[in-house]
């Protein structure tokens, strides 16, 4: 190849590598690292349709849910997921986007309006207890909120607070239980109801017990994806609460054991040893660390040696 030929070459793979990066505006594209992401932009872009928006909807789902993802990229990525998902009316996708949006940017002025914004889609999902609580929240958080005036969901009639709500939707867990030992139903509604809660009075003393108590419940339902999600809320937002030590070695737990990615797990116990060496749970942690990877038959032999050596050691 001639050299003037390889200069083209070069010139040509470094415009493509230039415009890859870049929007439709010439503006540097939200999707840094991510070039599938861009890819799935421009089959979007061309088309404007449900099938190529589900596509970049999912691929940017998938984006998210990498704990590798760069932090600045959450809120752009949320932002236009749902900026998406508005365009082509996706409710439930709308929701998927909008809901970790405001948890995650809640001090951004268009939170108020977000908020609003999904308690509307609520209502259009049925999925009206949400609604209520969410509605709740914007009028005590935001009280001078223009659009106030707009809600329709109060509080059922004989309900004094939004405390005592959530503490009513979880008695319902254990009405006409399944094979979990709880109703599905009533549990899942219970979660959501949490979750609402979290979103609608985030600096509340009740949110992060909340939370923690749905974690558990998901766990019940054998809906391991959803308690991680909600342990990692307690640890992530409310390091001081008092169980998030215990939140941080459950989630170890259920990785371990449910998910069954050991080194993932053995991450997450050093993590909780590094951070609360004087916990009640600290040796427990120890002795998982210890053993992973062993099969119950294992770990029962030895546990029966080290009784076998302490009764000879005290004889």
């Amino acid at each position: 190849m001639k050299f003037s030929q390889l200069i083209l070459a070069f010139g040509l793979a470094t415009a493509v590598l230039f415009n890859a990066c870049k929007t439709d505006s010439g503006e540097k594209s939200i999707f840094v690292n991510h070039p599938q992401l861009d890819t799935l932009k421009s089959m979007y872009d061309e088309k404007q349709d449900v099938q190529s928006a589900n596509e970049l909807l999912r691929g940017l789902q998938t984006a998210l849910s990498n704990p590798q993802l760069e932090e600045d990229q959450m809120i752009p990525f949320l932002t236009y997921g749902y900026e998406v998902a508005s365009n082509q009316n996706m409710t439930s996708r709308m929701a998927s986007f909008l809901f970790p949006l405001i948890k995650e940017d809640y001090d951004n002025p268009s939170t108020p309006d977000r908020i609003y914004q999904l308690i509307e889609i609520m209502g259009k999902l049925k999925k009206e207890s949400v609604a209520i609580i969410l509605s709740q929240g914007l009028q005590q958080s935001f009280p001078t909120y223009e659009k106030l005036s707009n809600l329709n969901y109060p509080l059922p009639e004989g309900v004094p607070n939004v405390d005592a709500y959530v503490k009513q939707l979880g008695t319902l867990i254990f009405d006409n239980p399944g094979n979990t030992g709880i109703n599905r139903k009533a549990s899942l509604a219970y979660v959501d109801a949490c979750e609402a809660y979290a979103l609608g009075f985030p600096q509340d003393e009740n949110t992060a017990d909340n939370l923690f108590k749905a974690a558990e419940v998901a766990k019940s339902l054998r809906t391991y994806t959803k308690s991680l999600s909600l342990y990692d809320w307690v640890i992530e937002k409310y390091p001081s609460y008092e169980k998030a030590p215990t939140a941080l070695f459950l989630k170890g737990f259920i990785i371990e054991n449910n998910i069954g990615d050991d080194e993932k797990a053995r991450e997450i116990y050093n993590d909780f040893i590094a951070k609360y060496p004087q916990h009640e749970l600290a040796d427990d942690v120890q002795f998982l660390i210890e053993n992973l990877g062993k099969t119950d038959e294992e770990i029962l032999q030895m546990i029966e040696q080290r009784r076998k050596e302490n009764q000879e050691a005290d004889s």
